[in-house]
């Protein structure tokens, strides 16, 4: 986001100058720094489009001030009554669930795909900060959906900038697949 804001502000202050000074009205050097900058544009587009990382870099990079306190597991199923909702504060279950999700390489994916079963699993990692967690969606062993919830601050001379971050994203499971019966495993061992 960053970026687009950054080719943004070049690009009309390299209009605005280019109107104003006569040496810059030279159709060659217009039209050089014109397709710079839509090649820039194109190519943060394709990056932001394709992100391909870790769990890790992807995901948990957004809240690198902020601890997990508490996380939510719920299994779904067909039968919403037969639903189990089960939330922890336990740092030994949440660093198990972060250490399992950590090992997966993802590539965010923008198509569409069906459920390979009949249940799914969400998992909300809640932080210290208020409003801040993230919804992790697992209705395929291949693929997950990440809601993100996060609130940035961006110090600049004596003024605080808070970017506060509400992102939805699909990820295709490049190394693996996620094995439902760990997330079983860790269901049951929550007490209610």
């Amino acid at each position: 986001m960053l970026l687009i804001i950054l080719i943004f502000v070049i690009a009309i202050t390299y209009l605005i100058v280019s109107s104003k000074h006569p040496q810059f009205k030279m159709k060659k050097i217009r039209y050089t720094v014109t397709l710079f900058l839509c090649m820039l544009l194109a190519i943060h587009f394709y990056l932001d489009y394709f992100r391909i990382g870790s769990f890790n870099s992807l995901i948990l990079n957004n809240f690198d001030n902020s601890k997990v306190v508490s996380v939510m597991l719920v299994k779904n199923t067909d039968n919403t009554k037969d639903s189990i909702i089960k939330s922890t504060s336990d740092a030994k279950t949440i660093n198990d669930l972060i250490a399992y999700l950590k090992q997966f390489k993802l590539l965010q994916y923008n198509g569409k795909y069906s459920s390979s079963n009949n249940h799914s699993y969400d998992i909300v990692f809640y932080t210290d900060k208020k409003d801040e967690k993230i919804g992790i969606s697992v209705t395929n062993e291949n693929y997950i959906d990440v809601a993100i919830t996060a609130t940035k601050t961006y110090h600049l001379f004596f003024f605080n900038w808070y970017n506060n971050t509400n992102s939805y994203k699909s990820y295709k499971i490049i190394n693996g697949k996620i094995n439902s019966h760990f997330l079983d495993s860790v269901l049951d061992s929550i007490k209610d």
